[in-house]
C-alpha cells in the first residue's frame, strides 16, 4: 500500500504559505509551477489555484504560461519522437490550436488555471498565457506569431507592468521571462517554428521566427548569478522551495549577461 509522507497541504496552509514568501493583494504575478514539489495537496491543483486567487484578491491579476508544443510541426517533437513514416499523417490531422480548447502541456497546475472560470487566454498557437484579474485582458489580447515571447505580446505587458515571478519548485530554466530578455538582445539565439492555422478557411502552415530553446545552456547560470546579487524573498510552499522576484529586475539582469556573452 503506497503511504503518504509529510502532512497535508490545505488552502489555508497554501494561503498562509504565499503570504509568508511576500505575495501582497492586487499583486500581478505570474506563477511557474510544478504540483509535486509541494507535497500532497487536499483538492490537488485547484487548491492552490485557488489559494494564489484568494491572496492576490479580484484588483490582482493571476497569470501562468499555456504552451502548446504539440501544436507545432511533428518532425520536431522530441517526446515523443515521431517516426518519420507517420509525419505526413501526423501533419495532414494535426489539430490546428484552440484557445478555448487546447490543453497545455505545462502540468497540472497551468491546466486547472486555463479552465478556472474567467480567465483568459492569448492566441497564440505555441506560446499561449493564460490571466485572470483586473489586468487580464490588457495582458492577453494580442500576441504576435513571431517572436511569441518579445515584445508586442503578454510577456511584454507583464515587464511594463513591473509584474512578479513566483516559482514553485521549479528553476530559472522554466522562466519565460528568460526567452524574453534573450529577445531584446541583438546577438539573440534565433530558430524557426512551424505550425497549421486557418486561413480565410483554409489550412496552412506558417513559419515565423522564434527564440531558440536555451536547453539549460544559460538560464541556470542566469539564475544563478542572480540570486547570488539581487535580493530575492525565498521560502516555501507546501514543501516546494520558492522564489519570488521582480520580473523587470530579473530580465534587466539577463539582458546585461546576454550582452556580454553572445
Amino acid at each position: 500500500m503506497k503511504t503518504i509522507d509529510g502532512s497535508p497541504k490545505t488552502e489555508l496552509s497554501l494561503r498562509e504559505d504565499i503570504l509568508k514568501i511576500g505575495i501582497k493583494p492586487n499583486a500581478t504575478l505570474m506563477v511557474h509551477s510544478s504540483l509535486r514539489s509541494i507535497g500532497w495537496v487536499l483538492g490537488g491543483p485547484s487548491t492552490l489555484v485557488q489559494a494564489l486567487l484568494n491572496v492576490i484578491g479580484e484588483n490582482g491579476t493571476l497569470i501562468m504560461p499555456a504552451a502548446t508544443p504539440h501544436c507545432a510541426d511533428p518532425a520536431d517533437w522530441t517526446m515523443p519522437q515521431v517516426p518519420k513514416a507517420w509525419l505526413e499523417t501526423a501533419r495532414e490531422h494535426l489539430p490546428i490550436f484552440d484557445p478555448l480548447i487546447t490543453p497545455t502541456s505545462l502540468g497540472a497546475i497551468p491546466e486547472t488555471f486555463r479552465t478556472w472560470p474567467g480567465t483568459q487566454r492569448s492566441n497564440h498557437p505555441l506560446e499561449s498565457v493564460c490571466a485572470r484579474g483586473a489586468l487580464a485582458e490588457q495582458i492577453t489580447q494580442t500576441h504576435p506569431l513571431a517572436f511569441s515571447e518579445g515584445r508586442g505580446g503578454p510577456f511584454g505587458k507583464l515587464y511594463d507592468l513591473d509584474s512578479w515571478i513566483l516559482l514553485i519548485g521549479v528553476g530559472f530554466n522554466r522562466c519565460t521571462a528568460m526567452h524574453f530578455a534573450e529577445s531584446l538582445v541583438d546577438k539573440r539565439r534565433v530558430t524557426k517554428v512551424r505550425f497549421p492555422v486557418l486561413d480565410n478557411c483554409n489550412r496552412i502552415w506558417q513559419e515565423v521566427p522564434n527564440v531558440a530553446d536555451d536547453n539549460d545552456t544559460h538560464f541556470p547560470l542566469i539564475g544563478q548569478k542572480y540570486l547570488e546579487k539581487a535580493n530575492p524573498r525565498l521560502g516555501a510552499i507546501g514543501e516546494a522551495d520558492c522564489i519570488l522576484l521582480p520580473m523587470r529586475e530579473l530580465v534587466d539582469f539577463a539582458v546585461c549577461y546576454f550582452n556580454e556573452v553572445l
